[in-house]
């Protein structure tokens, strides 16, 4: 009455293994197949656009009708974000920093964590001074550049 057969019960543990082998494999290469299919995507799209554009302009030239200049102009695709605040995210990283050190080095925490982790503070520390040292000095050529 059943119209699909049910493997038998031998054959499934043969293919255990091989299942077994598989899933590490898919979930190593589906982060990476899905960063080059959405660059992909983005490449083919901005080459139609540049097609349609390009004939656009042809037609337009054939007909002989005047070109707009925004049409050969190549509009701007990329706009422009706003600067990053390196003195903010500088001082909130030396923050953390600081933070980790004294929750690291509180005092009855000895015996479940090792002396030297509040070491471990000095990575965001180190990084927040590395951002308003970048600040000052993109904030010292930026005002040289107004005189």
């Amino acid at each position: 009455m059943n119209a699909l057969p049910l493997l038998p019960l031998a054959e499934m543990s043969d293919l255990i293994p091989i299942a077994g082998m598989l899933v590490p494999i898919i979930a190593i290469v589906t982060p990476f197949a899905f960063i080059i299919a959405i660059v992909a995507m983005n490449f083919f799209n901005a080459r139609r656009k540049a097609e349609l554009r390009h004939e656009t302009i042809r037609l337009a030239l054939e007909k002989g009708q005047p070109l707009p200049p925004e049409l050969l102009n190549m509009p701007a695709t990329v706009e422009q974000k706003p600067k990053s605040n390196d003195r903010k995210a500088g001082l909130i990283l030396i923050a953390v920093g600081v933070g980790l050190y004294f929750f690291f080095s509180a005092g009855g925490w000895e015996s479940r964590i090792p002396g030297n982790l509040r070491w471990v503070a000095l990575i965001p520390g180190l990084i927040g001074v590395a951002l308003l040292i970048n600040w000052f000095f993109e904030r010292g050529g930026a005002n040289s550049d107004k005189n």
